[in-house]
């Protein structure tokens, strides 16, 4: 009976007792009685009535909801899963069932496990039974495997799944995301990451190494200067010394292993210069394989007795700019590294000379790609490792117990003052080749300048030295004196001035030249040249240092204000002679 049936028979009952009402016989309080009952019965079926509404409409919510929930789980656009607490698949929805490539309906009933990858399976069901004794949310990550396609990187969400009166757990919800492209960009950024700082790491070691070698070029030039000065001293006096011995006193072999050792001494320096970039350069347009050929001689006394030197020089080599005599020294050097290498025992050095071929040879990004030659240096001895061959161009590196470790340093800062780079192939065993390349600019090679002999002559005049090192300004003073001419000496520009001004018009005569140091206190050589110039115009003046004249700079050597010629020290009477025979004034030639 539904609700409407019960109230049409509630209805009839009450009339019932209505007409049963006025009859004379009826008991009127019984009849009262039971019309409130009946009456108490039709409120409380509207009462039921209602509720029952409210029930079918809050049922119908649910339903609805139910259906919302079933279309948002089945649609998602992530893959959720439901399992047993066993990890067995009771639902899944379109997304996983995509993800794990089978229909929801073959999912279901089917372990979660069978679709990790082989080697995660074990991970997973161990994870399913802890979860069991923990049951908490947690996440994981691990390889699933699915029907008929490659597996992939997923990241699992496990969450427990209640319900029931006692809000029992029943089930375990599982929410699996796809994290391979995640997890391939992961990698990617940190690969970049990784080489960035490995890029930063280089470029920091870079500029620190550049530092590094600045730092010891500034100071390798500075003791070169100061070195030159002391040299000067020791070559000029034991070559004026040399002067006064009788050839055959056995006082003159000793001075002229003074002097020998005093010029290897300033060949030294002349390697801390081109290392640090200031060595001197005196370019001439050069035939590379020619400069090397003439020096045949030479590099057989420098190699060891036990190795051949073999030739391959090749002819009609386009002209390349250089300094002949940094030439010969990076021949030489390489030549000697070479034969160290071969140490006692037997072995060959090849000279190899020739055109660069544009497309076979590699060039940094800053080099000139116009035509170029080659000077190659090999050797058979017993090559480099990684180690050795990463520091062979730092100066004071060195691999032999006596080296000095300036030599391959000097072939670097040569080549690179020439605009050139140099190459090298080597390996522990197998020997090393050497491979120095410079631009080449096509045409003849120029034909050596010829020297002007400064033996025996002597000039006239009276010469102004300025110099602070006292022992330098007494030696060039004697070497003046020797030539014929009157000294003056001034240990600065201040002091040259006011020798100038107190002997311009004495007896010894207005002076007619000056030799003038460019490193000095209170008034340097640029100064004090333009201070001359202002007061005599046309004085000669020549330029000394312990630098080069590259250093110096080819701007304050020229003949609108400038000085008409440049010696380095240290140098020889025979230098300053031929120096001062160049000299255009008459008043000293």
């Amino acid at each position: 009976m539904n609700a409407e049936d019960f109230a049409r028979r509630l209805e009839a009952m009450r009339g019932h007792v209505e007409t049963m009402r006025g009859t004379p016989d009826a008991a009127s309080a019984a009849f009262e009685e039971l019309l409130v009952a009946v009456e108490e019965l039709r409120v409380a079926e509207e009462e039921l009535r209602q509720r029952n509404e409210e029930l079918v409409e809050a049922h119908a919510a649910v339903a609805e909801e139910r259906r919302r929930y079933q279309h948002l789980f089945q649609y998602a656009p992530d893959a959720y899963l439901l399992t047993d607490l066993s990890g067995i698949i009771r639902e899944a929805n379109h997304s996983a069932a995509h993800l794990l490539g089978a229909q929801p309906k073959f999912l279901v009933g089917k372990t979660l496990a069978s679709f990790a990858a082989q080697e995660d399976r074990a991970r997973l069901r161990r994870e399913i039974s802890r979860w069991k004794s923990e049951p908490a949310a947690k996440s994981l990550e691990l390889r699933l495997q699915p029907r008929g396609g490659p597996a992939f990187d997923a990241s699992l969400t496990l969450s427990i799944a209640r319900g029931g009166p006692r809000d029992k757990a029943f089930g375990v919800r599982w929410l699996v995301r796809d994290i391979s492209a995640h997890r391939q960009l992961t990698q990617e950024l940190r690969l970049r990451e990784e080489e960035a700082r490995r890029d930063a790491e280089a470029s920091e070691a870079h500029a620190y190494h550049v530092q590094k070698l600045e730092s010891i070029g500034v100071l390798a030039g500075g003791i070169a200067h100061d070195f030159n000065n002391l040299l000067h001293v020791i070559l000029g006096n034991a070559d004026l010394a040399r002067l006064h011995v009788a050839a055959d006193s056995p006082a003159r072999e000793h001075l002229d292993e003074v002097v020998r050792a005093t010029q290897r001494a300033a060949e030294l320096t002349q390697q801390l210069l081109a290392y640090s970039g200031r060595g001197a350069v005196e370019s001439r347009r050069l035939d590379l394989s020619l400069e090397v050929r003439e020096m045949g001689t030479l590099l057989r006394t420098a190699i060891s007795k036990q190795a051949t030197l073999a030739w391959d020089l090749a002819p009609d080599l386009p002209a390349v700019t250089a300094d002949p005599t940094q030439v010969r020294q990076i021949v030489m050097n390489l030549i000697t590294n070479a034969s160290d290498s071969l140490g006692d025992g037997p072995g060959t050095i090849t000279l190899r000379t020739g055109l660069v071929e544009a497309d076979t040879e590699a060039r940094p990004a800053d080099a000139d790609e116009g035509p170029a030659v080659f000077l190659e240096v090999t050797d058979t001895g017993c090559g480099m490792d990684s180690g050795t061959l990463q520091r062979i161009f730092d100066p004071f590196f060195s691999t032999k117990f006596t080296g000095r470790g300036l030599g391959l340093a000097a072939v670097m800062g040569i080549v690179e003052s020439h605009h050139g780079h140099v190459r090298i192939r080597t390996a522990p065993g197998e020997g090393t080749t050497f491979r120095v390349i410079l631009p080449a600019i096509g045409g003849a090679a120029d034909a050596a300048p010829r020297q002007i002999a400064g033996s025996g002559w002597r000039g006239r005049g009276t010469v102004l030295v300025i110099e602070d090192e006292e022992g330098v300004r007494e030696v060039v003073g004697r070497m003046l004196e020797r030539l014929g001419l009157h000294v003056l000496t001034a240990a600065d520009g201040v002091d040259a001035i006011r020798v100038l001004d107190e002997h311009d018009s004495e007896r010894d005569g207005v002076v007619t030249a000056a030799l003038l140091d460019l490193s000095m206190p209170r008034m340097g050589g640029l100064e004090t040249l333009q201070q001359l110039r202002e007061r005599m115009p046309d004085l000669p003046v020549i330029l000394m240092s312990g630098y080069t004249e590259q250093e110096v700079g080819l701007k304050i050597l020229d003949s609108a204000g400038g000085a008409v010629a440049f010696l380095q020290k240290p140098f020889l009477p025979d230098d300053l002679s031929a120096a001062l025979r160049q000299l255009s004034q008459s008043a000293i030639a």
